[in-house]
C-alpha cells in the first residue's frame, strides 16, 4: 500500500504560454477541490517570463526542460524531446493516487476535479479497475459542444483528464520512442486499457480548450504528425464506430482569460464556427 502526499497531483506542460497558463492554474486552484492537491508544471523553456513568475509560486513544483525543434536522421522537424519523455518528468514525480492532465490553454468548468475524483474513486471502491477518466471539452469558440474522442476499439481517448498513477506505473508510464508528438496521448489508453485498466468518459467533467490558430506553412500536416499517425495505426490496425462522441451543455466555464489574452484566437474561432455551419448546409 503506497502512502501518497496528496489526492491528486496536476501535470501541466507548457512554453511561452504565461497568461493563459496563468488562468489554467487559477482554474485548477479556484475548482473547488476537497482535497490535497499538488499542481506540477514542466515548462520547455519559455523566454516571455513564465519561468520567472513560475519561480516565485509557493505552491507550484515546476521543472524547466528545455524543448525545441530540432530535425532527426531523416531531416524531419521534431521535439527535442518527445511529449512521452517530457511528460514523463511530471507524471513520475506526481506524489497521488490519480494524476490529472490538462494544457495550458485550458479552463476548467467549476467543480470538476471534485466530481472526476469522486465518480473515480466510487468505482475503484466498487471493484472496477479504472486506468483513467476524460474530460468531455470544447473547442472555444468553434464549438458550442462538448466532447471527448474514440480510439480503435471504441476506446475513449483522454485528451484532458484523469490517469490513475498505478496504471500507469505498470505500463511503464508514456511511450516516449515511438512518436514525438502525435497520437502519443492515444497510444497511453491503448496500453491501459490492453492491460485491463479502463477508461471512461466522465459524464459530469466539462472543460473550454482555447482554439489553435492556423499554422501558415507550406505542410497542412507535418512529416513528423504523418509518421505518428503511421506508427500508430500500424501499432493499432483496429476500427472504431465514431471518432466522437458529442454533448451539449452549458457549464460554469469563465472564458473571458481567452478573450483577454487570446483575442485573435477567439475571433477566429468565431469565423471558423461559421465556415462550418454554412459547410453543412
Amino acid at each position: 500500500m503506497v502512502n501518497y502526499k496528496f489526492d491528486i497531483s496536476v501535470v501541466l506542460g507548457s512554453k511561452n504560454r504565461k497568461n493563459l497558463l496563468k488562468a489554467t492554474i487559477a482554474s485548477i486552484q479556484n475548482n473547488g477541490f476537497k482535497g490535497k492537491m499538488e499542481i506540477i508544471v514542466v515548462d520547455g523553456g519559455s523566454t516571455d517570463g513564465t519561468c520567472d513568475w513560475l519561480a516565485k509560486q509557493k505552491n507550484i513544483l515546476t521543472f524547466i526542460q528545455p524543448n525545441f525543434k530540432i530535425k532527426d536522421q531523416d531531416g524531419i522537424d521534431i521535439l527535442a524531446h518527445s511529449w512521452g519523455e517530457f511528460m514523463n518528468i511530471g507524471f513520475k514525480y506526481a506524489s497521488a493516487p490519480w494524476v490529472v492532465m490538462v494544457s495550458d490553454d485550458l479552463i476548467l468548468e467549476y467543480g470538476c476535479i471534485q466530481k472526476g475524483y469522486d465518480e473515480l474513486a466510487k468505482r475503484t471502491k466498487e471493484g472496477q479497475r479504472i486506468g483513467g477518466g476524460a474530460f468531455y471539452f470544447r473547442e472555444y469558440p468553434r464549438q458550442a459542444y462538448y466532447r471527448v474522442g474514440f480510439l480503435p476499439q471504441d476506446y475513449i481517448a483522454i485528451n484532458h483528464g484523469f490517469y490513475n498513477k498505478q496504471a500507469l506505473i505498470e505500463i511503464d508510464y508514456l511511450e516516449e520512442k515511438a512518436y514525438n508528438f502525435y497520437c502519443a496521448d492515444g497510444d497511453v489508453v491503448m496500453r491501459l486499457q490492453g492491460r485491463g485498466w479502463e477508461v471512461i468518459a466522465l459524464e459530469e467533467c466539462y472543460a473550454g480548450h482555447l482554439v489553435h490558430l492556423p499554422k501558415l506553412s507550406k505542410e497542412a500536416v507535418s512529416k513528423a504528425t504523418l509518421r505518428d499517425i503511421e506508427v500508430f495505426s500500424k501499432t493499432y490496425p483496429y476500427k472504431c464506430s465514431s471518432s466522437i462522441k458529442v454533448k451539449y451543455s452549458r457549464p460554469q466555464i469563465n472564458y473571458k482569460p481567452f478573450w483577454r489574452f487570446a483575442f485573435l484566437n477567439c475571433v477566429l474561432g468565431y469565423f471558423l464556427k461559421f465556415v462550418d455551419f454554412y459547410r453543412k448546409k
